[in-house]
């Protein structure tokens, strides 16, 4: 038996929290016995509870932020301390922000340690973060694997594996938000968190693409799905949703927009979605990609980051180049008019999301990853 130590940058579900949340929960226990530990409480910490995972809280502040000076040394000796007491054989940091305290801990005890990379970075980023001091990355796309071997970093160390989903909850669905809205007609949405910092998402870019539709046919609500995860005490908390809010009303579509907020529901809300955007310049894999094409949802996706990798194009959705609202309306358009095309897209996309992004097979190929290591 192997004791891991999961290191999450965060006590909430997001789009890493969730990987790291199935990977624990699908982990051969036989073999490991995972231990994780989190920057503050959450539900993502009341989800490992739940399920009786050990989960402790231990504050770990950017280690590159000055202001963190007076506090990260206490906290980098607490989770030493703390990996001591576990007996942790193998360090698995879920996201680069928290490497530093992974290497460290892995270097004091002289135990392996894996990060994670679930972000597209720049080339000077890789030795910042520490990337090229540990056993391995693991790579969630090729376009992030990339950056990683110009670096210099050995491609033995590095393993492209990419994220999967849990098929089993979208099983059954339910169309719930034409019922919940009152809508009839045809539903496209986009997904993702909407604050400040995560404008590459597109909202903007689909809110124009939106309008562009709404020339053409009238039958069409865009529905965006997602909330905003930063501090309700910041200042910044929901700017951008009002922002989002107000250009709606600027564009005279707000009666055809929805907002949902943050939604624990993601398989329903697929299934009520008839085509989904991706409209981000900048996303390093597309876990909603996957999800939509799982509940049998015709995509729309730019070409950029990792969504290429997923979306077969005319296939099981359509590529479009980023920033670019236009593109992305006469895609919406071309499949809304041709049913036998949605119908198609459905059914390959459904195929693809079983074939490629499981997450049994997400947690196949990690687990080979730690053998590889413990053998090594």
């Amino acid at each position: 038996m192997k004791n891991i130590l999961y290191l999450s940058s965060s006590g909430y579900t997001g789009g890493a929290e969730i990987s790291l949340y199935h990977l624990v929960m699908d982990l051969n226990k036989d073999r490991y016995e995972p231990f994780v530990l989190c920057p503050h409480s959450g539900n993502l910490v009341d989800k490992f509870k739940t399920n009786q995972i050990s989960t402790c809280i231990i504050p770990l502040p950017s280690w590159r932020k000055i202001k963190s000076l007076p506090f990260k040394y206490s906290c980098l000796d607490r989770v030493i301390r703390f990996a001591q007491s576990k007996s942790i054989n193998l360090i698995h940091c879920n996201t680069i922000w928290v490497n530093h305290y992974a290497c460290k801990t892995g270097k004091k005890l002289d135990i392996p340690v894996i990060c994670h990379l679930r972000d597209l970075i720049a080339v000077e980023q890789v030795k910042k973060y520490s990337l090229d001091k540990i056993n391995a990355v693991i790579a969630i796309s090729d376009s992030v694997r990339e950056v990683l071997i110009k670096s210099g970093i050995d491609n033995k160390r590095v393993y492209r594996i990419y994220n999967g989903v849990d098929l089993s909850l979208f099983k059954n669905l339910k169309r719930t938000l034409r019922r919940e809205y009152s809508v009839s007609g045809y539903l496209v949405g986009i997904v993702g968190q909407m604050n400040p910092t995560s404008q590459w998402k597109g909202q903007r870019e689909f809110l124009h693409a939106a309008a562009e539709i709404l020339k053409s046919r009238s039958d069409v609500h865009f529905v965006l799905i997602g909330g905003d995860n930063t501090p309700v005490s910041s200042p910044e908390h929901g700017s951008y949703i009002k922002e989002l809010k107000e250009l709606s009303r600027q564009l005279n579509i707000d009666e055809k927009t929805i907002f949902t907020g943050f939604r624990k529901d993601i398989p329903n809300v697929m299934a009520s979605l008839d085509i989904l955007v991706s409209a981000s310049w900048a996303e390093p894999f597309g876990r909603v990609i996957i999800e939509a094409m799982a509940a049998g949802c015709p995509v729309i996706a730019t070409k950029a980051g990792g969504a290429p990798e997923i979306v077969c194009d005319n296939i099981t959705g359509k590529l479009v180049p980023p920033k670019n609202p236009r593109a992305i309306a006469n895609g919406v358009l071309e499949i809304l008019q041709d049913a036998e095309l949605m119908r198609n897209m459905s059914y390959a996309g459904q195929k693809r999301a079983r074939d490629k992004f499981s997450i049994d097979k997400n947690v196949r190929e990690i687990q080979k990853v730690y053998q590889h290591i413990f053998n090594s």
